[in-house]
Protein backbone atom coordinates (compact mmCIF):
# COMPACT_ATOMS: atom_id res chain seq x y z
CA UNK A 1 0.00 0.00 0.00
CA UNK A 2 2.82 2.30 0.69
CA UNK A 3 4.42 1.49 -3.01
CA UNK A 4 0.45 2.46 -3.98
CA UNK A 5 0.54 5.79 -2.20
CA UNK A 6 4.17 6.92 -3.23
CA UNK A 7 3.42 6.37 -6.93
CA UNK A 8 0.41 8.36 -6.96
CA UNK A 9 1.61 11.02 -4.74
CA UNK A 10 4.83 11.65 -7.51
CA UNK A 11 2.68 11.54 -10.05
CA UNK A 12 0.03 14.48 -7.97
CA UNK A 13 3.45 16.22 -7.16
CA UNK A 14 5.30 16.24 -10.63
CA UNK A 15 3.49 15.16 -13.78
CA UNK A 16 -0.53 16.71 -12.39
CA UNK A 17 1.18 20.33 -11.87
CA UNK A 18 2.08 20.13 -16.07
CA UNK A 19 -1.40 19.02 -17.31
CA UNK A 20 -3.74 21.62 -15.22
CA UNK A 21 -4.80 24.07 -17.88
CA UNK A 22 -5.26 21.15 -20.50
CA UNK A 23 -7.31 18.93 -17.80
CA UNK A 24 -9.26 22.08 -17.14
CA UNK A 25 -9.82 22.76 -20.26
CA UNK A 26 -11.13 19.43 -21.34
CA UNK A 27 -13.45 19.56 -18.00
CA UNK A 28 -15.09 22.85 -19.41
CA UNK A 29 -15.80 21.60 -22.74
CA UNK A 30 -17.62 18.62 -21.31
CA UNK A 31 -19.90 20.24 -19.18
CA UNK A 32 -20.38 23.29 -21.00
CA UNK A 33 -21.58 21.04 -23.85
CA UNK A 34 -23.22 18.13 -21.18
CA UNK A 35 -21.54 15.38 -22.66
CA UNK A 36 -22.53 12.85 -20.47
CA UNK A 37 -21.91 9.88 -19.42
CA UNK A 38 -18.25 10.29 -20.33
CA UNK A 39 -15.48 8.12 -20.15
CA UNK A 40 -11.23 8.75 -19.30
CA UNK A 41 -9.29 6.43 -20.68
CA UNK A 42 -5.88 5.36 -19.14
CA UNK A 43 -7.24 7.89 -16.32
CA UNK A 44 -4.02 8.00 -14.10
CA UNK A 45 -4.56 9.45 -11.10
CA UNK A 46 -8.43 10.04 -11.71
CA UNK A 47 -7.92 13.89 -11.69
CA UNK A 48 -9.54 14.64 -14.92
CA UNK A 49 -12.56 12.55 -13.78
CA UNK A 50 -12.76 14.34 -10.62
CA UNK A 51 -12.75 17.51 -12.66
CA UNK A 52 -15.47 16.29 -15.27
CA UNK A 53 -17.25 15.08 -12.46
CA UNK A 54 -18.35 17.78 -10.20
CA UNK A 55 -21.52 16.78 -8.83
CA UNK A 56 -22.13 14.01 -11.46
CA UNK A 57 -21.97 10.56 -11.59
CA UNK A 58 -22.23 9.61 -15.11
CA UNK A 59 -18.07 9.86 -15.60
CA UNK A 60 -15.89 6.78 -15.38
CA UNK A 61 -12.34 6.41 -15.11
CA UNK A 62 -10.64 3.54 -16.81
CA UNK A 63 -6.64 2.02 -16.64
CA UNK A 64 -5.18 -0.72 -16.80
CA UNK A 65 -2.95 -0.35 -14.07
CA UNK A 66 -4.31 -1.43 -10.84
CA UNK A 67 -2.00 0.51 -8.39
CA UNK A 68 -3.36 3.54 -9.98
CA UNK A 69 -6.76 2.62 -9.98
CA UNK A 70 -6.30 2.05 -6.21
CA UNK A 71 -4.97 5.45 -5.75
CA UNK A 72 -7.91 7.41 -7.80
CA UNK A 73 -10.27 5.55 -5.70
CA UNK A 74 -8.82 6.14 -2.19
CA UNK A 75 -8.68 10.15 -3.67
CA UNK A 76 -11.85 10.10 -5.26
CA UNK A 77 -14.02 7.38 -4.10
CA UNK A 78 -17.70 9.07 -5.76
CA UNK A 79 -15.96 7.89 -9.08
CA UNK A 80 -16.29 4.89 -10.21
CA UNK A 81 -13.18 3.61 -11.51
CA UNK A 82 -12.79 0.53 -13.57
CA UNK A 83 -9.44 -1.33 -14.10
CA UNK A 84 -9.13 -2.95 -17.21
CA UNK A 85 -7.78 -3.09 -20.61
CA UNK A 86 -8.39 0.01 -23.16
CA UNK A 87 -8.81 -2.53 -26.07
CA UNK A 88 -11.31 -4.30 -24.50
CA UNK A 89 -13.66 -1.63 -22.45
CA UNK A 90 -16.36 -3.12 -20.60
CA UNK A 91 -18.76 -0.54 -21.53
CA UNK A 92 -22.06 -1.49 -24.09
CA UNK A 93 -21.82 -0.11 -27.42
CA UNK A 94 -23.11 3.96 -27.86
CA UNK A 95 -23.43 4.71 -24.26
CA UNK A 96 -20.78 6.91 -24.05
CA UNK A 97 -21.16 10.92 -24.97
CA UNK A 98 -17.44 11.74 -24.51
CA UNK A 99 -14.44 9.75 -24.38
CA UNK A 100 -11.12 11.15 -23.32
CA UNK A 101 -7.61 9.95 -24.31
CA UNK A 102 -5.06 11.82 -22.89
CA UNK A 103 -1.35 11.66 -23.58
CA UNK A 104 -2.64 7.55 -23.96
CA UNK A 105 -1.73 6.93 -27.66
CA UNK A 106 2.08 7.98 -27.94
CA UNK A 107 2.79 5.24 -25.46
CA UNK A 108 1.54 2.73 -27.22
CA UNK A 109 2.50 0.36 -30.07
CA UNK A 110 0.58 0.69 -33.58
CA UNK A 111 -1.66 -2.05 -32.80
CA UNK A 112 -2.90 -1.19 -29.58
CA UNK A 113 -3.81 2.59 -30.81
CA UNK A 114 -6.12 1.16 -34.20
CA UNK A 115 -7.74 -1.38 -31.20
CA UNK A 116 -8.28 2.09 -28.34
CA UNK A 117 -9.56 3.90 -31.61
CA UNK A 118 -11.84 1.25 -32.54
CA UNK A 119 -13.08 0.87 -28.67
CA UNK A 120 -13.63 4.45 -28.78
CA UNK A 121 -15.08 4.28 -31.86
CA UNK A 122 -17.61 1.54 -30.43
CA UNK A 123 -18.34 3.12 -27.37
CA UNK A 124 -19.60 6.89 -28.85
CA UNK A 125 -23.38 7.53 -29.35
CA UNK A 126 -23.70 9.46 -32.80
CA UNK A 127 -23.53 12.52 -31.40
CA UNK A 128 -20.47 11.71 -29.00
CA UNK A 129 -17.49 13.35 -29.23
CA UNK A 130 -13.64 12.21 -28.75
CA UNK A 131 -11.25 14.08 -27.05
CA UNK A 132 -7.69 13.47 -27.47
CA UNK A 133 -4.61 15.23 -26.26
CA UNK A 134 -0.78 13.95 -27.55
CA UNK A 135 2.23 15.14 -28.89
CA UNK A 136 2.66 16.78 -32.36
CA UNK A 137 5.59 16.75 -35.05
CA UNK A 138 7.27 19.99 -33.77
CA UNK A 139 6.32 22.89 -36.06
CA UNK A 140 7.94 26.31 -34.97
CA UNK A 141 11.13 26.67 -32.33
CA UNK A 142 9.27 26.71 -28.95
CA UNK A 143 7.57 23.96 -29.88
CA UNK A 144 11.20 22.27 -31.21
CA UNK A 145 12.23 23.43 -27.78
CA UNK A 146 9.71 21.53 -25.93
CA UNK A 147 9.64 18.18 -28.36
CA UNK A 148 13.54 18.31 -27.50
CA UNK A 149 12.70 18.15 -23.21
CA UNK A 150 9.51 15.76 -23.62
CA UNK A 151 11.98 13.54 -25.49
CA UNK A 152 14.14 13.37 -23.01
CA UNK A 153 11.73 12.63 -20.66
CA UNK A 154 9.98 9.90 -23.11
CA UNK A 155 13.40 8.29 -22.97
CA UNK A 156 13.73 7.98 -19.24
CA UNK A 157 10.19 5.92 -19.44
CA UNK A 158 11.89 2.89 -21.15
CA UNK A 159 12.90 1.66 -24.34
CA UNK A 160 9.67 0.74 -25.32
CA UNK A 161 7.69 3.73 -24.60
CA UNK A 162 9.89 5.49 -26.12
CA UNK A 163 10.36 3.47 -29.10
CA UNK A 164 6.46 3.93 -29.45
CA UNK A 165 6.56 8.00 -28.77
CA UNK A 166 9.26 7.76 -31.42
CA UNK A 167 7.25 5.99 -34.62
CA UNK A 168 4.25 8.31 -33.14
CA UNK A 169 6.06 11.50 -33.92
CA UNK A 170 7.70 9.99 -37.22
CA UNK A 171 4.45 9.15 -38.40
CA UNK A 172 3.05 12.77 -38.36
CA UNK A 173 2.00 12.40 -34.35
CA UNK A 174 -2.05 13.33 -32.99
CA UNK A 175 -2.57 14.94 -36.55
CA UNK A 176 -1.44 12.34 -38.74
CA UNK A 177 -3.47 10.17 -36.44
CA UNK A 178 -6.56 11.90 -36.30
CA UNK A 179 -6.57 11.90 -40.70
CA UNK A 180 -5.34 8.30 -41.14
CA UNK A 181 -8.18 7.02 -38.86
CA UNK A 182 -10.96 9.21 -40.58
CA UNK A 183 -11.61 11.19 -37.66
CA UNK A 184 -13.25 14.84 -38.02
CA UNK A 185 -11.87 17.22 -35.95
CA UNK A 186 -14.24 19.67 -34.90
CA UNK A 187 -11.73 21.59 -32.73
CA UNK A 188 -7.86 21.98 -32.30
CA UNK A 189 -5.91 24.04 -29.92
CA UNK A 190 -2.25 23.39 -30.58
CA UNK A 191 0.12 24.35 -27.31
CA UNK A 192 3.17 24.98 -28.48
CA UNK A 193 4.74 24.23 -24.94
CA UNK A 194 3.85 20.97 -24.60
CA UNK A 195 4.72 20.15 -28.51
CA UNK A 196 1.08 18.69 -27.81
CA UNK A 197 -2.11 19.69 -29.73
CA UNK A 198 -5.92 19.25 -27.84
CA UNK A 199 -8.64 18.31 -30.74
CA UNK A 200 -11.97 17.21 -30.68
CA UNK A 201 -13.15 15.15 -33.03
CA UNK A 202 -16.06 12.98 -34.31
CA UNK A 203 -16.22 9.38 -35.63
Amino acid sequence: MRKIILRGLIYDIFIEPLLKSIKEWIARFIIQHDLFPALDICCGTGKQSHLIAKDRQDIFGLDLDFKMIQHASSKYPQIPFVCADAAHIPFQNKSMKAVVISYALHEKPLDLRIKILEEAKRLLSPEGKIIFVDFEKSWNRKSRLASLFISSIERMAGKEHYRNSRQFLKAGGLQALVKTNRLRPTERHDMELASSSIVVAEF
